[in-house]
């Protein structure tokens, strides 16, 4: 990717000021050298490039300089003092910021508590400062082009728009020097442009720029100098007027590659694709093309240009609307990609890590899953044959490190796409789609997946070969098909397709050229540059939630009672609707203990059964003469005592949320047996704690009054606080949090112990609403009504996500239900069926709601 933008160099002057410094840097993990001997200097003013191949030590690196390893050899130096990196805060108070690769932002945050998260402006009284927080960050996005708002969700952001928003991030840190980790990645021709002009206006500005990416030609017209690294040591730190392209290439892989492009001829044989008239949705629009064997064919186009789509039409991964496709002159139309896969289809899908790998198996797990059937007898595996299978697709791939235990999750990016690329070599595929393959890959394994593709091609198969990236198109395909908004603009043959050529054909320029493209020759590039308006960024916000979205569930909910009101006329009564008020307050605080929890990504099975305990234990303290202020301590202690049990189990031994809670539950219930020895526990004359639960101020239950009032205490410190924020960002994004310098361990613990405080008072309302303690065990029936509460609560916000204010009108309405059909006749034997009915539907609501901005929440 080249940028349209000539570069200017910054003043001499500032040349020669050091303002990062590395001096033997040596970074060891067990058993790997990932760092070793580093010693380099960073200008002040400079735009400085890190470059290499995937493994080289580029990542290990940036992560040393910001804090996330501590180097076990060597000392690093700003402005010639040594420090002392221990976190990402520590690099950020030393003036280092990073723009990560993937932009790790919590979908459900608006931009401004992105920015800010993990450097929260606070008020004298203790809240955040959301108004100064807004201001910053509408200058920062100003600052970087921006054309959304500060209060925008970050998911409903495109790609590009979140880069810019990591930007700005950085940019309110006021970094001296900020590194940008392959930040065109994921940009189409006109954003990395405007991305340059930002970075080159920062570089002018005083700020020194670390700048990562595997596209020289950028590099080349961006930056001031370069230092290459190979295999963890530093290989050389030139300026850009002393080398080329080929001279980096040669200094990344240790060796002269030859040519970048190693395409070869091959024999063609018969068509074995073709398609005709093929449309999906808006995004194809009556394609035609063929395919033959031997060749490799590619489909070139800009973002937007109905390539990807084309490409998952074909395989059944998205429905056609029309038209025909043969596969050896059989008819294919594929339900489904299982269904392509019988007809000899393969993906390498551009998005590796989520719809190519199932990056927690390992190397050989990944390498032979589609075609684990080789190797399997009587549904049992032949590990010797599958292994053997796997290690040589690891020694043909130069996949490293050649370890087949190894977890996916943990190679470099061009390794990963090699395992993609090699777990369908070994089956009977003949044709593959290649969809952006080498996107973040680097130089070295660019060559070996082109080489692949060329082996492909030579034993029959087809090869489509689908990038943005025109100069790889040119260099490796025997014909390419351009798109544009759907449609193939051009077909050129052998010899025809040049980057310029075909960035004039993918950019729509002249479109009536289409018509008479067979009798006229192709533009040159001078034509076709001239011929080109200056591309401009596409900034519109990508469409948030509809109005069924996010008012569907509040409407359901009105129309359910509605329906209730008229099939039991005493429902909407003034006496009803208080007592419901009651009923639904006692649930109500027990799902707000637990929707704590929620949100900072924990799971409490044992909820119900804690506030069960409180409750019998708040009864036999006032039978045994303890006053209201000791029964409602003994039930906060309670409640404390289980969070913290919980947090222990979970963060210091490290158990799954579930299978702890779930333990603490038995054993919760277990001890309340033991307390009430299976016998309830009735309470009479204690006027003042009934009154918790049953009195009233005017026409109004106390008990809500109470529950509001918790409420919107918990509100307050949940969306208001810096305590609050950093327990959704662990919660929604922990990723994002940790790169922010937030550990996940202390807002974990906060909400077992927030949450438990919150159910153990709620046991003491229990308590109080029910004159006493049952001997039954109803703890797991609160438990489903509050999990149903906490997550159908979840669906009445904008961003999505759990809130206590969601919580309690939620767990009203579920008691108003249970209220309603008791009134109507149906049996409260059938009540908890329902209620399992009402969760499946709510954390299914949530779930839909959250895939609509761009995440899906898992506990």
């Amino acid at each position: 990717m080249t940028s349209a933008i000539a570069a200017t160099r910054p003043p001499e002057a500032n040349a020669s000021e050091i303002v990062l410094e590395c001096r033997g840097v040596t970074m060891e993990f067990p058993g790997v050298v990932a760092l070793s001997d580093v010693s380099l200097r960073i200008r002040s003013g400079e735009i400085h490039a890190f470059l290499g191949q995937n493994g080289a030590g580029k990542s290990t690196l940036v992560k040393v300089l910001t804090g996330v390893y501590q180097p076990t050899r060597g000392e690093i130096l700003i402005d010639g003092r040594r420090v002392d990196l221990r976190d990402p805060r520590d690099a950020e108070a030393n003036g280092i910021a990073i723009v990560h690769q993937d932009q790790p932002l919590v979908a459900q945050f608006d931009v401004t508590r992105n920015v800010f998260l993990g450097r929260e402006l606070v008020s004298k009284g203790g809240l955040l400062d959301l108004s100064a927080m807004r201001s910053a960050t509408e200058d920062a996005l100003r600052q970087v082009g921006a054309s959304f708002g500060a209060d925008t969700l970050a998911g409903e952001l495109s790609v590009a728009q979140r880069e810019q928003a990591s930007i700005a991030a950085a940019l309110v840190r006021r970094p001296r020097i900020l590194i940008l980790d392959e930040p065109t990645a994921s940009l189409s021709d006109s954003e990395a442009a405007l991305l340059f002009r930002i970075v080159r206006g920062l570089r002018d500005s005083g700020v020194t720029i670390i700048y990562i990416s595997h596209y020289l030609d950028e590099v080349l017209d961006l930056v001031d100098r370069i230092t290459v690294l190979r295999d963890g040591q530093l290989v050389a730190v030139k300026s850009v007027e002393e080398t080329s392209r080929t001279g980096i290439v040669e200094m990344m892989v240790g060796r002269d590659i030859g040519h970048l492009y190693p395409k070869e001829a091959v024999e063609i044989g018969p068509v074995l694709l073709d398609v005709k008239g093929l449309i999906q949705g808006h995004a194809v629009r009556g394609v035609d093309l063929s395919v033959r064997r031997g060749e490799i064919f590619g489909i070139a186009g800009l973002m937007g240009a109905g390539r990807t789509e084309l490409a998952l039409a074909l395989i059944g991964a998205l429905p056609r609307t029309s038209g025909t496709v043969t596969v050896g002159g059989r008819a294919s139309a594929p339900a489904n990609p299982r269904a392509a896969k019988r007809q000899g289809f393969a993906l390498i899908p551009e998005d590796r890590r989520h719809e190519g790998l199932v990056t927690e198996m390992t190397v050989r797990e990944n390498l032979t899953l589609p075609g684990l059937s080789r190797w399997t007898r009587g549904g049992l595996v032949n590990p010797r044959r599958e292994r053997a299978a796997a290690a040589d697709l690891v020694e043909r791939l130069r996949i490293q490190p050649p370890n087949l235990n190894q977890v996916t999750r943990n190679l470099s990016g061009g390794n990963q796409q090699k395992i993609v690329i090699g777990r369908w070599l070994t089956g009977d595929s003949e044709i593959f789609l290649f969809d952006e393959p080498t996107t973040g890959v680097d130089v070295g394994s660019k060559v070996e997946i082109y080489r692949q593709m060329v082996e492909l091609a030579r034993r029959g198969a087809a090869v489509l070969f689908i990038s943005s990236d025109f100069e790889e198109i040119a260099g490796m395909c025997d014909r390419v098909a351009v798109m544009h908004k759907g449609r193939v603009s051009t077909v050129l043959e052998a010899g025809e397709a040049s980057p310029d050529t075909l960035l004039y054909w993918a950019s729509g320029s002249r479109d009536e050229a289409v018509m008479s493209a067979a009798v006229e020759p192709a533009p040159d590039a001078s034509q076709a540059t001239s011929d080109l308006a200056v591309p401009t960024l596409e900034t519109q916000v990508t469409a948030p939630p509809s109005l069924l979205a996010r008012w569907g569930t509040i409407g359901g909910m009105v129309l359910v009672l509605a329906v209730v009101g008229l099939l039991a006329p005493q429902f909407f009564t003034l006496g009803n609707v208080f007592d419901v008020l009651k009923q639904g307050s006692v649930l109500a605080f027990i799902a707000l203990g637990l929707t704590v929890v929620l949100i900072a990504g924990g799971f409490d099975m044992s909820a119900g059964a804690v506030s069960q305990l409180a409750t019998n234990v708040a009864a036999g303290a006032l039978v045994a003469g303890s006053s209201l202020a000791g029964v409602l301590g003994l039930g906060a202690l309670i409640g404390l005592a289980a969070g913290a049990l919980n947090a222990v189990l979970v963060l210091a031994f490290g158990m799954p949320a579930f299978v702890a809670t779930l333990g603490l539950m038995f054993v919760v219930m277990g001890a309340t047996l033991l307390y009430n020895g299976g016998q309830a526990l009735t309470l009479s004359d204690e006027p003042g704690f009934f009154f918790i639960g049953q009195g009233y101020l005017g026409p109004i239950p106390f008990v809500f009054l109470l529950l509001v009032a918790v409420t919107l205490l918990l509100a307050l410190v949940l969306k208001r606080t810096r305590l609050g924020l950093r327990m959704y960002a662990v919660g929604q994004n922990l990723a994002a949090a940790e790169l922010r310098g937030i550990r996940r361990a202390p807002y974990a613990a906060a909400s077992f112990l927030v949450g438990g405080l919150v159910l153990g008072l709620a046991g003491v309302v229990l308590a109080s609403y029910s004159y006493g303690a049952s001997a039954l065990a109803t703890g797991i029936d609160f438990l489903i009504s509050a999990l149903a509460a906490a997550f159908l609560g979840s669906t009445l916000n904008r961003a999505g996500e759990l809130n206590v204010v969601g919580t309690v009108i939620a767990a009203l309405f579920l008691a108003s239900l249970s209220n309603g059909l008791i009134l109507i006749g149906v049996s409260s034997q059938a009540l908890p069926g329902l209620q399992g009915v009402v969760l499946i539907l709510s954390i299914a609501l949530g779930v839909i709601h959250k895939r609509g901005i761009g995440q899906v929440l898992i506990f």
